[in-house]
């Protein structure tokens, strides 16, 4: 059964909702005129649905990622990995909070059994990850995609069957040599991927490229003589690389927040600042969590006002990172001296798990 995000807010399963709230930067407190709303939830499903050989559904969401809601045993697996989105769920603040039934009380009530020192690890890769995001993106900037999709063509070299050139058997490329595809056919060179000999046959070929790959022919004997020109060498994978990195560029496009990308695009800023500042808010709630047994999830006073200023671009890249391996090793004394257990203790959730199932079900069927 696949579920879809009207079934799970408007359809048969809104009422298996047992927890809604407003997520990102609403909830941290970072929120900005150009900041969106995030739905975060999780939904609940019969004990009888994990007892069929079709996997369940661990996830539901819309195209961007806006509104998430994880199926209770997604969302037990991710807790017990301390996944610093999951866990910041179970403390959500009261203002954040939409909806909320007896059985995510009964969850929340329990919470602390998701808490363990492997929030420093997860914390930690989170962080990581948004570094290399913060310049990975740049690129996409600074390089961007021209409207049109790459085309077969602009990846073809040609080798003329016959040649005076003094050094023979250097392929030009395609466009070089003035030859029109769709005025030939081919034909695979035997043990040779990707490599064809080419037939030219004016206005009675069907082309080389037809439905986005090389399409070869079966050419009668007595044209071999007459109609070969030479060899074709496609460069497939070469294309593949440049369609995905368009289709992947635009998409960014697309979903982009402009507001965000403006100060990179007149180059103020070589690095997203919204990452950089996913970064140290990481980083002080994974030591907050650490330190205190509960994470930094609304922000205020200076830790909020240093956030801010990352978001506004106050920082040069390398004074970041600076402060970023300051902040990991006091990330690292806080892990060293912190009380919580170095794991969760799988038995206590799976029996949590149980139980919560159960007392959704009596709820549901009441």
């Amino acid at each position: 059964m696949h579920l879809t995000l009207h079934d799970i807010e408007e359809g048969p399963l809104r009422h298996h909702v047992i927890f809604r709230c407003v997520g990102g930067s609403r909830m941290y407190g970072t929120v900005h005129a150009a900041s969106d709303t995030d739905i975060r939830g999780i939904f609940m499903l019969p004990a009888a649905a994990y007892l069929t050989l079709e996997e369940t559904q661990g996830q539901v969401m819309d195209k961007k990622h806006d509104r998430v809601y994880y199926g209770i045993r997604r969302f037990i697996e991710l807790a017990m990995r301390a996944n610093p989105n999951i866990i910041e769920l179970l403390f959500a603040p009261e203002d954040c909070v939409q909806w909320e039934s007896p059985t995510f009380g009964t969850l929340a009530e329990h919470r602390h059994l998701f808490l363990s020192k492997r929030c420093f690890q997860s914390h930690m890769g989170y962080a990581r990850a948004q570094i290399k995001r913060a310049r990975g993106r740049h690129k996409w900037v600074n390089n961007p995609q021209p409207e049109a999709a790459p085309r077969h063509e602009e990846f073809c070299w040609f080798l003329p069957r016959d040649t005076a050139e003094k050094t023979p058997f250097r392929p030009v490329l395609l466009r070089k040599a003035e030859i029109d595809l769709s005025q030939c056919h081919c034909a695979l060179l035997e043990r040779s991927p990707d490599l064809f000999r080419l037939y030219h046959y004016g206005a009675e070929a069907k082309g080389v490229f037809r439905d986005g790959s090389p399409v070869c022919e079966s050419i009668p004997l007595e044209d071999e003589q007459t109609r070969c020109i030479g060899l074709l060498i496609y460069q497939r994978s070469a294309y593949e690389r440049a369609l995905r990195d368009h289709t992947n560029y635009w998409h960014w496009r697309r979903e982009r927040n402009d507001a965000r990308w403006q100060s990179q695009e007149r180059g103020e800023m070589d690095y997203d600042a919204k990452n950089m500042m996913h970064t140290f808010r990481l980083l002080l709630s994974g030591m907050h969590l650490l330190d205190q047994g509960e994470p930094l999830v609304r922000f205020e006073g200076e830790a909020l006002a240093f956030l801010m200023r990352i978001l506004s671009g106050d920082y040069v890249y390398q004074e970041l990172i600076e402060k970023a391996e300051e902040h990991l090793k006091r990330f690292e004394a806080s892990r060293a001296l912190s009380p919580l257990p170095e794991n969760v203790d799988r038995k206590a959730i799976g029996a949590l798990f149980e139980a919560l199932t159960h007392q959704w079900e009596s709820e549901h069927h009441a």
